[in-house]
């Protein structure tokens, strides 16, 4: 998840397909898991961060350079990067945080001072 063209967070989906169902579980920039959900339950143990994840980095940054923000999307499949969406509103803007502080607090991650007005 970019913030003015930064990777602040990033976050997996895990189990989509299993009768546990889909667990969403966030981590800050340097991989340690961060203490909220979103809509769905995070996994209780922490993924190992992914191989190419500063690769991952660098590619996110560069196309969410000119947003103020976008979450974007890659996918480590045996050591390869494969590139996945770019989207402004993740969960159509509607998934809730729990506590829900959090959705100020990355909220609060956006700054909003430069934006342009077009006429």
């Amino acid at each position: 998840m970019c913030f003015n063209g930064k990777v602040e967070c990033s976050f997996t989906c895990t189990n989509r397909n299993s009768e546990a169902g889909l667990h969403v579980t966030f981590y800050d920039r340097d991989w340690q898991k961060m203490p909220f959900a979103r809509h769905y339950p995070a996994e209780r143990a922490a993924m190992p961060k992914p191989r190419n994840y500063e690769k991952m980095v660098q590619l996110a940054e560069k196309l969410a350079a000119p947003l103020k923000f976008a979450r974007v999307d890659f996918y480590e499949i045996n050591g390869r990067i494969y590139f996945g969406e770019i989207t402004f509103f993740p969960g159509n803007g509607t998934e809730e945080f729990s506590p829900e502080k959090w959705d100020y607090r990355l909220g609060e991650w956006i700054e909003l001072k430069t934006i342009l007005i077009a006429k």
